[in-house]
Formats: structure tokens, C-alpha cells, sequence
């Protein structure tokens, strides 16, 4: 499994650790505006999908993992398919995930700064 370490990469013009791309995948399709707030707060780069598969849904999930250095995949209320199409993407483009049964925004803090400890990455700043 690829660590999240290993995909970080530095930003050249100023040798400091690009910001850290997570992709959030399930809870509820009206909190992408707070996902956004939660990730900006902790300063990462946060993507939301809700979990959809229906439609283009499947394609939106498997095109925003690959963007992620890590992704977060939210059990419930997620649909089973949303699951198993985030699941399934993040092992194919070899990205670290975490399957959460439930998460808030405010909660993205505690859960990444666990992740990334075990990682061995910078932790999140304060």
C-alpha cells in the first residue's frame, strides 16, 4: 500500500510540502461548502463527493480519488455501491483511504491527524 508520505510531493519554487489533497467520499450532499471550511481550517486541499453512484456519479468518485493523496470514504449513510466504487478506486490508483462509519466536518481534524501520525507525515497545523 502506498503511504501518504511517499505521494506528497514539494512544491518547487518554494521546497515546502504541497498541500495534502483529500478526498472526502459520502455524508450529506448539502455539506460540500462545510467540507471545504473543515478542510481550509486544517489546511488541506478537501474534496467532497456524496456517495452517489447513479449516473456520472461512479465516474465523479473514481475521478476525484485519483486527484486525493488520501481519501475518506463514510460508510453511513453512503450508499453500498458509493462504497465499493470509492473502495475500489482508491486500491486501483494504489491511494491511502480510511472507511469511517460516520464523520462530520468538525471531526476531520481528529481523523487526519491520526492518519497522517501513522504515516509519518508533518501533522496538521493547529
Amino acid at each position: 500500500m502506498t503511504t501518504v508520505k511517499a505521494m506528497v510531493r514539494t512544491d518547487a519554487a518554494t521546497s515546502q510540502p504541497a498541500r495534502i489533497r483529500v478526498t472526502v467520499v459520502g455524508g450529506l450532499s448539502g455539506a460540500t461548502a462545510q467540507w471545504s471550511r473543515a478542510g481550509d481550517a486544517i489546511g488541506v486541499e478537501l474534496e467532497h463527493h456524496d456517495g452517489r453512484p447513479g449516473g456520472r456519479g461512479s465516474h465523479a468518485i473514481v475521478a476525484a480519488v485519483r486527484r486525493a493523496h488520501l481519501v475518506v470514504i463514510i460508510t453511513d449513510p453512503n450508499s453500498h455501491g458509493g462504497v465499493a466504487v470509492a473502495r475500489r478506486a482508491a486500491i486501483a490508483a494504489a491511494r491511502p483511504h480510511l472507511l469511517v462509519k460516520h464523520l462530520r466536518p468538525q471531526g476531520l481534524r481528529a481523523v487526519l491527524t491520526d492518519a497522517l501520525a501513522a504515516a509519518g507525515v508533518a501533522p496538521i497545523r493547529p
